[in-house]
């Protein structure tokens, strides 16, 4: 999970899949070993506040439908996948937010030797910020319509030991940010990021390991806003944690230790403080699981402020019922407290799913989702309330 900032509450909302899903594609497989796995996904929602708004809320139904098509390949230990996606949103009652994204990923996965292992994926999106989020998000009436952007992310982790015995870990990462409309207020969050680590992990056991992470980030925008004091920053982290398998019942990871970020303008506030990362999986019955999920640092902020001290958590549980029947309930909640500016959000969400097996080729859901947030800025207040149906076709 990512805390990115105050607008992205849905850190792992219903959207188009649910955890509890019991859906089996089936894949054409071709002669040269290509698995190809093609899935059809459409919703239809009703959300009462579109724009996120503090007052004089706009409501509209909503029509989203994305087809998707995955390629896969398997040589050994060596994995190959490639996908693409489309997906197409429309607002019966505001048709200037409707919108087109779409994109690609890679992955591979090479093990030459029993103590080499290379990790690549690259993503490649074109997206819509709808009114109301990200760099709108308290503003949404400033734009006529939503703002688009591209963004490309890069990930490289080369690991060199044994499974059973201590390992070392290089990491790179680079992603990069453009909008591509709506430049009086977008143009200021163009940015780049660059991300070099090494992470150490000491095998406790065949399934338990001692990590030690460290990183460096370097946090470019292309521009300069009106304030005339640039945002960029550099980011060092330095954790230690476990990660663990211990059984079928359990697996996860927790890390905890320092962040440092410091901004190359000595007018911005540098951050120093805990950062911190836990991702737990509880299954104490075959067909119930508990997730745990939390996180703690700075980031970004998409609007005003230097950085926004987060903290987060969600927690999720996922039953099945029957062979048919399956239910996602997810509660998550995040507080910002904002430097440079005098702004504390907090944030709360509820999604509530529950899933029909119909067949092996289909599944249909049913949601709803319930988005809280406060904040001592009136204009940042708001809650709304989506109800949808959800369905997944494949072959």
């Amino acid at each position: 999970m990512n805390f990115k900032n105050t607008t992205s509450i849905a850190l792992l909302a219903v959207g188009f899949s649910c955890n509890a899903s019991a859906l089996e594609p089936a894949s054409i497989k071709t002669e040269s070993g290509v698995d190809i796995t093609p899935l059809l996904e459409s919703k239809y929602e009703y959300d009462n506040n579109i724009f996120n708004s503090s007052d004089n809320e706009k409501s509209s139904t909503k029509l989203v439908v994305k087809p998707s098509v995955n390629f896969e390949l398997l040589d050994g230990l060596d994995a190959f996948s490639m996908g693409a996606y489309v997906e197409s949103g429309t607002y019966f009652s505001s048709s200037d937010d409707n919108y087109l994204d779409g994109g690609f990923e890679f992955v591979s996965h090479l093990e030459p030797t029993s103590r080499d292992r290379f990790d690549f994926k690259y993503e490649y999106d074109f997206k819509t910020e709808q009114r109301g989020t990200g760099v709108s998000e308290g503003l949404a009436d400033l734009l006529d319509k939503a703002s688009e952007f591209r963004e490309q992310n890069a990930d490289i982790r080369y690991e060199i030991g044994g499974y059973s015995t201590s390992r070392f870990a290089l990491l790179g990462n680079y992603k990069d940010t453009r909008y591509t409309n709506n430049r009086s207020l977008t143009q200021y969050r163009d940015l780049d990021e660059r991300l070099f680590g090494g992470q150490f992990l000491y095998a406790l056991s065949a399934l338990t390991d001692l990590t030690l992470d460290a990183s460096y980030t370097g946090i470019r925008y292309d521009l300069i806003d009106e304030t005339g004091i640039t945002r960029d920053s550099n980011v060092k982290k330095l954790l230690v944690g476990v990660r663990w398998e211990a059984t079928a019942i359990t697996t996860g990871v927790a890390k905890i230790g320092y962040q440092k970020k410091s901004f190359r303008a000595s007018e911005r506030d540098d951050f120093n403080g805990v950062s911190w990362l836990v991702e737990a999986q509880w299954a104490p019955l075959s067909y119930s699981t508990f997730r745990l999920t939390s996180q703690a640092g700075a980031v970004d902020p998409d609007t005003f402020g230097d950085y926004i001290d987060q903290k987060g958590i969600s927690l999720g549980w996922d039953h099945t019922w029957s062979p048919l029947i399956s239910t996602s309930t997810i509660y998550s909640y995040t507080n910002d407290d904002f430097s440079g500016v005098e702004r504390e959000d907090d944030s709360q969400e509820l999604v509530l799913s529950v899933i029909h097996n119909t067949a092996r080729w289909l599944e249909t859901s049913a949601y709803y989702t319930f988005q809280d947030k406060d904040s001592n800025l009136a204009f940042f207040k708001y809650d709304k309330s989506i109800v949808g149906v959800n369905f997944k076709v494949s072959m």
